[in-house]
C-alpha cells in the first residue's frame, strides 16, 4: 500500500464531507479502533481514541458509534460508556445509548452445540456473546486443523435454520437473530437523521456496513483484503490520525495546512 497517497486520498474525502449535517461517524472495534491481538479479551483501544471519540462526539451535528461483533456489555467495559457515543453489539443484534443495550433475540443450545465441536481440537477456543457464539481459531498451531473447524463450523452447527453465519479473520461467528452491520448502520442513520456517513473497518463483516453506504458517504478499509469501501488506511494507527483529522477539518477551514499536518505526521 502507497501510505501517502492512501491517507491524501482519505483527507481529501474527510475534508469534502466535514460540512454535512447531520454527520453519522461509526467505527468498528477489533482491528480498527484496537489491534488485533491474540487474545481478544486483551484488546483495548489504541492510546488517543477515547479523547477522539469524545471530542467528535460534541461537535455539533455530528453523531459517533463503535460497533462491533462484541456483545455490548464486553464493548462497553472497552470503550466505556461515552455521552454521545452509541454502541452496537453483535453485529447490530444488541443496539443502545451509553445507557444500556436493547436485545432483539436470545441465545439458544448453539453454545453447547460448539462446545462439543471444538473439544478434539487444541487452540481452538469460543467466545460466548449475548446472541451469539464466535469459534476463534487464531490460536491453533495446526492450520489443516484450522480450516477444518472453520468448515466444520459453517457446515454444522452454523447451517441449523434461523442461524446466521458471519466468517471474519481466523473466526467464525454464528447469531441466533438475524443482523448484521448493514442493517444495524441504516437504522442508525435513519434515527439520527444522517445527511452523511463516515465508517471505518477492517474485517469481513464490516463489508455489509460498506455495501449500504452512499455515493457521498465515505467508508474507510483498514489494512489488506478486497473491499467496497471507496478508501483505505493501513493500521489503526491510521485510523487514529483519520479521525483526528476528520476532528480537525470539523473545527478549521484552513484545508491546505490540515492536509499537510495530517500527512507528514510522525
Amino acid at each position: 500500500m502507497d501510505v501517502t497517497s492512501a491517507l491524501t486520498d482519505v483527507a481529501s474525502a474527510l475534508t469534502g464531507i466535514a460540512n454535512r449535517r447531520p454527520l453519522l461517524v461509526v467505527t468498528d472495534f477489533d482491528g480498527t479502533l484496537s489491534p488485533i491481538v491474540p487474545d481478544p479479551a486483551a484488546a483495548r483501544l489504541i492510546d488517543g481514541a477515547l479523547p477522539i471519540l469524545l471530542r467528535l462526539a460534541d461537535f455539533p451535528g455530528v453523531r459517533v458509534a463503535v460497533m462491533s461483533g462484541r456483545g455490548f456489555l464486553d464493548l462497553a467495559e472497552r470503550v466505556g460508556r461515552l455521552a454521545g457515543v452509541f454502541l452496537i453489539g453483535s453485529h447490530g443484534a444488541e443496539y443502545g445509548s451509553p445507557a444500556g443495550p436493547s436485545l432483539f433475540g436470545p441465545r439458544d443450545g448453539l453454545v453447547e452445540e460448539l462446545r462439543a465441536l471444538l473439544a478434539p481440537y487444541a487452540g481452538a477456543f469460543l467466545e460466548i456473546k449475548p446472541v451469539s457464539a464466535s469459534v476463534h481459531t487464531r490460536r491453533m498451531l495446526d492450520r489443516d486443523a484450522a480450516v477444518a473447524v472453520r468448515e466444520a463450523t459453517i457446515a454444522g452447527p452454523g447451517s441449523v435454520e434461523g442461524r446466521t453465519v458471519k466468517v471474519g479473520k481466523e473466526v467464525v461467528e454464528i447469531t441466533v437473530v438475524q443482523a448484521d452491520k448493514g442493517v444495524a448502520l441504516r437504522r442508525l442513520a435513519d434515527e439520527v437523521g444522517a445527511a452523511a456517513i463516515v465508517y471505518l473497518g477492517d474485517d469481513v463483516t464490516d463489508e455489509d456496513a460498506f455495501a449500504v453506504l452512499g455515493s457521498d458517504d465515505v467508508g474507510i478499509k483498514v489494512g489488506a483484503g478486497p473491499t467496497a469501501a471507496g478508501h483505505r488506511v493501513p493500521d489503526s494507527a491510521a485510523v487514529l490520525a483519520a479521525l483526528d483529522y476528520l476532528a480537525n477539518a470539523l473545527a478549521s477551514d484552513d484545508d491546505g495546512l490540515r492536509m499537510a499536518h495530517w500527512i507528514d505526521r510522525p
